[in-house]
């Protein structure tokens, strides 16, 4: 509901985003979709293979939404962009990452459940902590996404 208040807004207000930031949006939007198709999977399916492939995902979506902050505060500084689209902008990158956290936290319950263990955010760091298949699947998505 907020992505769609956030396009309202700029629909409402006449701001555009510059040619960067839509190619941004696209990359980041492609992240979050395939987040969503995996947590879907993991839920609807009890796929645990998808379930484990989400924490990785959603690392870099977090790390991708700072880096796509940090390069819009530059656009602000050259003036390539307007303060109102940067307000919602950083809307935008903030309902998305929300929308991966809850990908993250869906597959992590389908993966405790499994295991008969529902503390996920331990398990979840665990997971990141010390499994080769998480790294590689983050170092994946990095390449794929932050690359």
């Amino acid at each position: 509901m907020n992505i769609v208040e956030s396009s309202e807004e700029m629909k409402s207000k006449n701001v555009t985003f510059s040619e960067n930031a839509a190619h941004e949006y696209s990359v980041i939007s492609q992240a979050v979709a395939e987040i969503l198709d995996l947590s879907f999977q993991a839920f609807s399916k009890d796929d645990f293979y998808s379930a484990r492939k989400t924490e990785p995902l959603e690392q870099v979506i977090d790390q991708l939404k700072e880096d796509l902050r940090t390069r819009h505060l530059i656009r602000l500084q050259n003036r390539e962009c307007s303060v109102a689209a940067g307000f919602i902008w950083s809307d935008l990158l903030t309902n998305l990452e929300r929308v991966a956290d809850h990908c993250s936290n869906i597959s992590g319950c389908i993966l405790d459940t499994a295991g008969r263990n529902m503390n996920i955010h331990e398990n979840q760091r665990i997971i990141r902590d010390s499994k080769e298949d998480y790294k590689q699947q983050y170092q994946m998505y990095l390449a794929k996404y932050c690359g």
